[in-house]
């Protein structure tokens, strides 16, 4: 096979979810339960709740809108879900790919499944096809031009392989699925985070609607352009690497080595989030009393300069605020970046923060990064810290951790159960966490609130 997109599909219609290792069953679970955590946390945004009243309205169907109660048509219904996982920046990452895949994938494939009301075994095979591909395309393109954020751009040939495999489609139908997405990724750009522009937050979501979109145009016939995901995607790397699209499909299982955050902010800046963490745990700081503080990162993170945030998003993508949330808080929650956390005393705090990027805290990847903190009191005692690279993200390579596991339901338990409240949050969590004992619909109809 000469074009890469024909391997994909044969590795798509070819990949049951019984034949998967335990392992690989066992993290799919995981990544389930935290995606989904993160859809119905994602309501809580006003923003998302305003999309999702106006989709359901305007393209009414029987997909869930979850944490809502709403409903729309399954491609509008996986694109407002998508929006709202991203919305917060809790969403699971894969740092191989430098990028996101899971929410990518999952919005979808729920959405097509819950309205034909499929078994809960071709969803979960669709889910991992999906997660594997898109891996195999963010992989291929790192590093990205900087120029790029990683939402909406390779994770589309996700979306269409797993909505592909879900159907059945065979592997000319597929393979084709695969190149026309690749032709549909969004021209993103980073610096929609830093200067808090929103659509940042739309770029998953649609990414869903159009791999939903190009499965159906392929299934009737429609056709990609030959070696179509580097011909179309080669353009965003610094250096595209063709062998890395198949490399040990069905051998290497990414989905096992991908990440959770704990903290609803970019990835970025969690090198220094551990850093304080970890001062907070020897030292008391009164942030009213605080004079300067001293930040060195690696140079992705130095990007991340706003002191005054003007929206939820921007705030995300500002290291200055990221700190001085955190000293505030606490914790960098969804409360630490609310609207009322925008306020005078916080941006008076990040203004005093000075950022200086520090080459030797570079790792192989943002994943690896350092981070050390300085905050000098205003009676001249200065408190130091510092990490080799983040640990507030779980990492973890093959088996799941009790430790691991019990970290992210705690995120996943302050994501859900405002909305949910306790009893449903946990029937939704054991239906996700162990999806072999539930049906699509019934683990939709549990993120949906009484």
């Amino acid at each position: 096979m000469n074009d890469p997109a024909e391997e994909l599909a044969a590795f798509a219609q070819n990949t049951e979810y019984r034949s998967l290792p335990p392992e690989v069953k066992d993290r799919l679970g995981l990544v389930l339960a935290d995606t989904v955590g993160g859809m119905v946390g994602g309501t809580t945004s006003s923003t998302v709740a305003s999309l999702a009243r106006r989709e359901s309205e305007s393209n009414p169907g029987n997909a869930s809108i979850l944490g809502t109660g709403l409903s729309a048509a399954p491609s509008h219904a996986a694109m407002i879900n998508a929006t709202g996982a991203t919305a917060l920046d809790i969403d699971e990452g894969n740092k191989n790919a430098n990028g996101h895949p899971a929410v990518h994938v999952v919005p979808a494939v729920l959405a097509v499944s819950e309205v034909s009301d499929g078994s809960i075994e071709s969803v979960l095979s669709a889910i991992v096809v999906g997660y594997e591909v898109a891996t195999r395309v963010g992989r291929a393109c790192f590093p990205l031009d900087e120029t790029y954020h990683m939402h909406g751009l390779w994770g589309t040939v996700g979306t269409a392989a797993a909505v592909a495999r879900y159907r059945d489609m065979n592997i000319n139908q597929t393979a084709h699925a695969i190149r026309m997405a690749a032709n549909h990724a969004l021209h993103t750009r980073f610096e929609s985070g830093v200067e808090g522009a929103t659509v940042r937050n739309t770029y998953a979501g649609t990414s869903n609607l159009l791999g939903m979109m190009v499965a159906d145009q392929a299934a009737v016939g429609y056709t990609g352009l030959e070696n179509g995901i580097e011909r179309h995607l080669s353009r965003v790397s610094i250096d595209f690497e063709t062998a890395e699209l198949t490399d040990r499909l069905g051998d290497l299982w990414e989905i096992t080595r991908g990440y959770f955050k704990r903290h609803a902010a970019c990835r970025s800046t969690h090198p220094t989030l551990d850093a304080l963490e970890r001062l907070s745990e020897t030292t008391d700081i009164d942030p009213t009393t605080i004079d300067s503080i001293r930040l060195e990162a690696h140079e992705t993170a130095t990007r991340l300069q706003p002191t005054r945030p003007t929206n939820t998003l921007q705030a995300k993508f500002s290291l200055p605020f990221v700190a001085a949330t955190y000293l505030y808080h606490g914790h960098a929650h969804i409360d630490a970046f609310s609207e009322a956390s925008l306020r005078e005393e916080l941006f008076e705090l990040a203004e005093r923060v000075s950022v200086v990027s520090a080459d030797e805290l570079a790792g192989p990847s943002p994943a690896h990064s350092g981070a050390r903190v300085a905050i000098t009191m205003e009676s001249g005692e200065t408190h130091e810290s510092a990490v080799e690279a983040p640990t507030t993200v779980v990492e973890t390579d093959g088996e799941v951790t009790d430790s691991a596991n019990t970290t992210i339901r705690r995120k996943y338990d302050w994501l859900v159960a405002p909305t949910l409240g306790p009893e449903r949050t946990q029937k939704l969590w054991t239906a996700a966490r162990e999806p072999e004992i539930t049906t699509p619909t019934e683990l939709c109809q549990l993120a949906t609130p009484q």
